[in-house]
Protein backbone atom coordinates (compact mmCIF):
# COMPACT_ATOMS: atom_id res chain seq x y z
CA UNK A 1 0.00 0.00 0.00
CA UNK A 2 1.40 3.37 -0.98
CA UNK A 3 0.76 6.06 1.58
CA UNK A 4 -0.08 9.68 0.85
CA UNK A 5 2.20 12.33 2.33
CA UNK A 6 -0.31 13.00 5.11
CA UNK A 7 -0.63 9.30 5.93
CA UNK A 8 3.15 8.85 5.97
CA UNK A 9 3.57 11.85 8.24
CA UNK A 10 1.11 10.33 10.73
CA UNK A 11 2.74 6.88 10.55
CA UNK A 12 6.17 8.40 11.12
CA UNK A 13 4.87 10.38 14.12
CA UNK A 14 3.36 7.23 15.67
CA UNK A 15 6.69 5.46 15.41
CA UNK A 16 8.68 8.24 17.09
CA UNK A 17 9.59 8.06 20.79
CA UNK A 18 7.17 9.46 23.35
CA UNK A 19 7.49 13.07 24.40
CA UNK A 20 5.26 15.66 26.04
CA UNK A 21 3.96 17.06 22.73
CA UNK A 22 3.34 13.74 21.01
CA UNK A 23 -0.42 13.46 21.60
CA UNK A 24 -1.00 16.92 20.19
CA UNK A 25 1.26 16.21 17.21
CA UNK A 26 -0.51 12.92 16.47
CA UNK A 27 -3.92 14.57 16.61
CA UNK A 28 -2.79 17.27 14.17
CA UNK A 29 -1.21 14.78 11.80
CA UNK A 30 -4.27 12.51 11.92
CA UNK A 31 -6.62 15.45 11.31
CA UNK A 32 -4.51 16.46 8.29
CA UNK A 33 -5.23 13.13 6.58
CA UNK A 34 -8.26 13.35 4.28
CA UNK A 35 -11.16 11.51 5.93
CA UNK A 36 -11.33 8.82 3.24
CA UNK A 37 -7.63 7.99 3.79
CA UNK A 38 -7.60 7.78 7.59
CA UNK A 39 -8.52 4.12 7.90
CA UNK A 40 -5.77 3.27 5.40
CA UNK A 41 -3.16 4.95 7.59
CA UNK A 42 -4.31 3.01 10.65
CA UNK A 43 -4.50 -0.24 8.73
CA UNK A 44 -0.95 0.33 7.53
CA UNK A 45 0.24 0.44 11.15
CA UNK A 46 -1.45 -2.89 11.84
CA UNK A 47 -0.07 -4.52 8.69
CA UNK A 48 3.46 -3.18 8.34
CA UNK A 49 5.04 -4.27 11.62
CA UNK A 50 4.36 -6.28 14.76
CA UNK A 51 5.02 -3.17 16.88
CA UNK A 52 2.92 -3.18 20.05
CA UNK A 53 3.58 0.46 20.95
CA UNK A 54 2.67 1.80 17.49
CA UNK A 55 -0.42 -0.38 17.20
CA UNK A 56 -1.60 0.49 20.69
CA UNK A 57 -1.08 4.21 20.03
CA UNK A 58 -2.88 4.16 16.69
CA UNK A 59 -5.78 2.17 18.15
CA UNK A 60 -6.97 5.26 19.98
CA UNK A 61 -7.85 6.70 16.55
CA UNK A 62 -9.98 3.70 15.52
CA UNK A 63 -13.25 5.21 16.82
CA UNK A 64 -12.67 8.11 14.43
CA UNK A 65 -12.89 5.81 11.39
CA UNK A 66 -15.82 3.56 12.33
CA UNK A 67 -17.97 4.86 9.49
CA UNK A 68 -15.09 4.89 7.02
CA UNK A 69 -14.15 1.22 7.11
CA UNK A 70 -15.58 -0.05 3.84
CA UNK A 71 -13.21 -2.92 3.09
CA UNK A 72 -14.68 -6.42 3.27
CA UNK A 73 -14.02 -8.08 6.62
CA UNK A 74 -12.13 -11.03 5.16
CA UNK A 75 -9.82 -8.61 3.34
CA UNK A 76 -9.02 -6.73 6.56
CA UNK A 77 -8.47 -9.95 8.51
CA UNK A 78 -6.12 -11.37 5.87
CA UNK A 79 -4.10 -8.14 5.87
CA UNK A 80 -3.67 -7.96 9.64
CA UNK A 81 -3.28 -11.68 10.39
CA UNK A 82 0.49 -11.79 10.03
CA UNK A 83 1.40 -8.62 11.91
CA UNK A 84 -1.36 -7.64 14.35
CA UNK A 85 -0.03 -7.67 17.90
CA UNK A 86 -2.23 -10.09 19.84
CA UNK A 87 -2.27 -7.83 22.91
CA UNK A 88 -3.92 -4.89 21.15
CA UNK A 89 -7.54 -5.74 21.98
CA UNK A 90 -8.87 -2.47 20.54
CA UNK A 91 -8.62 -3.82 17.00
CA UNK A 92 -10.91 -6.85 17.55
CA UNK A 93 -13.36 -4.57 19.37
CA UNK A 94 -13.26 -2.11 16.46
CA UNK A 95 -13.90 -4.92 13.98
CA UNK A 96 -16.86 -6.08 16.08
CA UNK A 97 -18.37 -2.58 16.03
CA UNK A 98 -17.96 -2.29 12.26
CA UNK A 99 -18.87 -5.82 11.15
CA UNK A 100 -20.70 -7.35 14.13
CA UNK A 101 -19.36 -9.72 16.78
CA UNK A 102 -20.86 -12.88 15.29
CA UNK A 103 -19.65 -12.05 11.79
CA UNK A 104 -16.07 -11.41 12.95
CA UNK A 105 -15.94 -14.63 14.98
CA UNK A 106 -17.41 -16.66 12.12
CA UNK A 107 -15.10 -15.13 9.50
CA UNK A 108 -12.05 -15.71 11.72
CA UNK A 109 -13.06 -19.35 12.05
CA UNK A 110 -13.40 -19.73 8.30
CA UNK A 111 -10.11 -17.99 7.52
CA UNK A 112 -8.19 -19.90 10.20
CA UNK A 113 -8.62 -23.06 8.15
CA UNK A 114 -6.62 -21.49 5.32
CA UNK A 115 -3.48 -21.39 7.46
CA UNK A 116 -1.37 -24.15 8.96
CA UNK A 117 -1.84 -25.18 12.58
CA UNK A 118 1.38 -23.58 13.82
CA UNK A 119 1.20 -20.31 11.86
CA UNK A 120 1.06 -16.86 13.38
CA UNK A 121 -1.88 -16.02 11.11
CA UNK A 122 -3.98 -18.83 12.53
CA UNK A 123 -3.07 -17.83 16.07
CA UNK A 124 -3.98 -14.19 15.35
CA UNK A 125 -7.37 -15.08 13.88
CA UNK A 126 -8.07 -17.39 16.81
CA UNK A 127 -7.08 -14.64 19.23
CA UNK A 128 -9.39 -12.09 17.58
CA UNK A 129 -12.27 -14.52 18.09
CA UNK A 130 -11.10 -15.17 21.67
CA UNK A 131 -11.18 -11.43 22.48
CA UNK A 132 -14.76 -11.22 21.18
CA UNK A 133 -16.37 -14.41 22.54
CA UNK A 134 -17.19 -12.87 25.94
CA UNK A 135 -19.13 -10.13 24.09
CA UNK A 136 -21.03 -12.78 22.14
CA UNK A 137 -21.92 -14.58 25.37
CA UNK A 138 -23.12 -11.31 26.96
CA UNK A 139 -25.40 -10.60 24.01
CA UNK A 140 -26.93 -14.10 24.14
Amino acid sequence: MTLSAEQQSFVDAIRKPMNSHRASLLNKRFDAIPREERFGALLHLFTSAHDYAAQQECSRFLPEVLADCVLPLDCVLRQIASTWNLSVEELPNFLAKVYGVENVIETCGTLELQYGDDTYERRALNTIAWWLKPRLNQAG
